[in-house]
């Protein structure tokens, strides 16, 4: 053999040996990642569940230890949910409710006498003008006990902004301590107290002001995640009245309703990979939550629904899985969650056919609902964004 021949050969061999340490080298590491992925995917899912349940006893509890105090409403103490925020003083004997959607504000005491409710109504009120996200937080007695079944450090926001004051001008606030001073307050006898109680209403407009303050973050994200600042605006109008200590029982917390285990996951890792379940402190956060809801729209619009060819289809399609998920949509046109097969049939429609569709065979009437509500929104919001926002 030419010793041109044995060197090619031995080139050869050595280069099949190469590619075969590479090989193993490359199996070995693929392994790897899968095996810490899946366990850290264990870490989060464990994560998640010890704070779910913490979540479920501390409710519980905190709602049997309300019962003791306050009556019952619909077989339930009266606990914040998506659009009503509802603050109890740390020895229970006084209670705040700011209602977004409805625009109301309760303040109700135990007292011993009308006189004393009224200065304690008064104070309650001052207070309720001062207070922002930070302290509301902080004041939190629900998460004050899941803080402490879970035997971690208590979280804190860093929110300054405002829960009402941030709407109402100096007037409006003198006209209504000035509302609260005059009404008769009702009084409700329970077991052996009396709860003394004062409603004072908002601004009507005053949804329309609370929208306002979250402009800036809507249009930087609505510009950095190529979603409608309207349909932005349209979901946490939906969601939460814009309510920023808004939560539900799911849990899901904020202004957008994001729940930390499916949508705040997939967020945070589309917008800072990384792999993260996101605290209600975090989320309370006024400008992180209409990041992580406005990253989550790009998940479903360019990423889960991308098949879709119509903008509009895909449009009404992201709307409905925002609140059902894409697989539920996808089970609305082809009977099962495959989504790229069901891109195929919706291809095949009309934007109006489409969106006649999910309104008529979404498999839960609370989605059909809110398609119809968010969608109306989107254009009330796209004209209140050329004019009054």
């Amino acid at each position: 053999m030419g010793s041109t021949k044995m060197k090619n050969l031995l080139i050869l061999i050595t280069l099949i040996f190469t590619i075969n340490i590479n090989a193993d080298e490359y199996s070995d590491f693929k392994k790897k990642q899968e095996s810490e992925y899946k366990e850290y995917k264990q870490t989060i899912e464990e994560e998640f569940n010890a704070y779910q349940k913490a979540y479920n006893d501390s409710f519980k509890e905190f709602s049997n230890e309300l019962a003791k105090k306050w009556p019952i409403k619909n077989g339930n103490a009266e606990l914040s949910t998506k659009k009503k925020y509802v603050q109890y003083g740390k020895d229970l004997n006084n209670k705040n409710v700011i209602d977004y959607e409805k625009k109301k504000i309760s303040l109700e005491v135990i007292a011993k006498n009308h006189q004393e409710a009224k200065k304690k109504i008064e104070q309650l009120f001052n207070k309720l003008l001062n207070e922002d996200v930070k302290s509301a937080y902080k004041k939190d007695l629900l998460e004050t006990k899941i803080a402490n079944k879970l035997q971690k450090p208590r979280k804190s926001s860093k929110s300054n902004k405002k829960l009402i004051a941030d709407i109402l001008t100096a007037q409006e606030k003198q006209t209504m301590r000035d509302n609260l001073k005059k009404q008769n307050l009702i009084i409700v006898k329970h077991k052996d107290k009396f709860i003394y109680k004062a409603n004072v209403k908002m601004p009507a407009d005053s949804m329309i002001r609370k929208a306002k303050t979250f402009k800036n973050d809507v249009i930087k994200n609505a510009n950095s995640q190529q979603i409608p600042a309207e349909l932005i605006y349209a979901i946490m109008h939906s969601e939460s009245s814009f309510n920023p200590m808004a939560r539900s029982h799911i849990p899901a917390f904020g202004l957008m309703q994001i729940v930390p285990r499916s949508a705040g996951i997939d967020s945070y890792l589309y917008l800072y990979k990384k792999r993260k379940v996101l605290s209600s402190a975090y989320l309370y956060n006024s400008s992180k939550n209409i990041t992580i809801g406005s990253g989550y729209l790009h998940i479903l619009y360019f990423k889960y629904l991308k098949n879709i060819k119509n903008p509009q289809s895909r449009l009404y399609c992201a709307i409905a899985a925002y609140n059902t998920g894409a697989g539920n949509v996808a089970r609305t046109f082809i009977g099962n969650t495959n989504i790229n097969k069901a891109s195929l049939t919706i291809n095949t429609m009309s934007p109006e056919q489409v969106y006649n569709k999910l309104l008529t065979n979404l498999p839960y009437q609370e989605t059909r609902k809110y398609l119809k509500k968010v969608n109306d929104r989107v254009s009330a919001y796209n004209k209140l964004l050329k004019t009054t926002i």
